[in-house]
C-alpha cells in the first residue's frame, strides 16, 4: 500500500479509536499487525519532526520552540515536505463488516479509508 506520511499522521487517532473497540479475534490481530507497521512510520515522522524543529528553532524554558526571523517559514516548508513523503506500507487494507459493534465518527471513517474498507457483509 502506498500512502503519504500526512495520511498516516492524520489516521493515527482514528486507528487508535478503532483499536479500542471490540473486534473479532481475527480482525483484532490484523489490526494489531497493521498498527505496528504504521507506528514505525509515525515514529520516523516524530524523529524527523524533532530534528527539523531543532534545526530551525530553540526550545524555551517551557519547552515551546522559539524561531528566529525567517526560520519558522523554513521549518514549516520542510515539515510540509516531510508530510508529503510517499510511504510504502507492507500491509493489506483491512475489511471490517459494518455489523461490528464499533462507534466511529464520519471523520474517523474518512481517515481510516486508506487502511480499512467497511463493507455491508464479509
Amino acid at each position: 500500500m502506498n500512502t503519504t506520511m500526512r495520511t498516516i499522521v492524520l489516521g493515527i487517532p482514528a486507528l487508535s479509536k478503532l483499536s479500542a473497540g471490540d473486534l473479532s479475534l481475527r480482525r483484532a490481530y490484523q489490526l494489531k499487525r497493521s498498527i505496528d507497521a504504521i507506528q514505525k512510520e509515525a515514529d520516523f515522522f516524530s524523529q524527523q519532526r524533532r530534528k527539523i524543529l531543532e534545526k530551525y528553532g530553540t526550545p524555551d524554558e517551557r519547552g515551546d520552540i522559539a524561531f528566529g526571523e525567517g526560520q519558522e517559514e523554513k521549518a514549516i516548508a520542510e515539515l510540509d515536505e516531510l508530510l508529503e513523503m510517499e510511504v510504502t506500507l507492507d500491509i493489506p487494507v483491512m475489511v471490517i463488516p459494518i455489523t461490528e459493534e464499533l462507534r466511529l465518527s464520519v471523520n474517523d471513517i474518512e481517515l481510516l479509508a486508506p487502511f480499512v474498507e467497511f463493507k455491508e457483509e464479509v
